[in-house]
């Protein structure tokens, strides 16, 4: 009976890993268009969605994995590539804001240079990252979204609602591969910060 049980819930939990790891696929490319070959050498702006600071003042592991999906979205082949970070400080005046904490993660872990980082500084909500990101990119002709993929796609649907103008300009980023964060896939359906 026992050995029944565990083997029926070893079907059932690969069954849920299987249908997030499907699901995350497909939520990955939506609303983005298919790389052109004009894209090989052409400017981008990766806009980097804001998330809360951990209490003490360090990045959060969500943090982290953006600015992680952000670095490795970066087409090497641009003439340049600059990485836009989103959020405002949550906590108290004063306090360094999401988008000033990512950053200094990428500059110091992850070896991006100041002058291919850029603050917005205001936003709260993931609608504002979108909003106050467009006057950001609006120069460029690549822009791709960095954050879970789940949030991702959802900020790809801001954007095309708020500026459908630059809805060809987006890109797929680095945000889905496959059997990453593989246990944390079911949370992210359902939780999309």
């Amino acid at each position: 009976m026992r050995r029944r049980f565990l083997r029926a819930a070893g079907v059932v939990v690969f069954g849920v890993l299987g249908i997030a790891e499907a699901l995350t696929w497909w939520a990955s490319q939506q609303g983005i268009r298919a790389q052109s070959s004009g894209d090989g050498d052409a400017a981008e702006a990766i806009i980097v969605l804001g998330c809360p600071t951990d209490p003490d003042g360090t990045p959060s592991f969500m943090q982290r994995y953006r600015c992680r999906i952000a670095v490795r979205s970066r087409n090497q082949r641009a003439e340049r590539s600059v990485l836009v970070f989103t959020g405002r400080s949550r906590n108290a005046p004063g306090i360094p804001s999401e988008a000033a904490d990512m950053a200094q993660y990428a500059r110091e872990a992850l070896g991006v240079a100041d002058e291919d980082i850029v603050l917005e500084e205001e936003s709260q909500y993931t609608w504002e990252n979108i909003a106050l990101s467009l006057p950001l990119v609006r120069g460029f002709p690549v822009v791709k979204i960095a954050s879970n993929t789940w949030h991702a796609r959802r900020g790809r649907r801001y954007l095309r609602r708020q500026a459908p103008e630059l809805a060809h300009r987006l890109r797929r980023a680095g945000d889905y591969r496959f059997g990453e964060l593989l246990l944390l896939k079911p949370l992210f359906l359902f939780w999309q910060r």
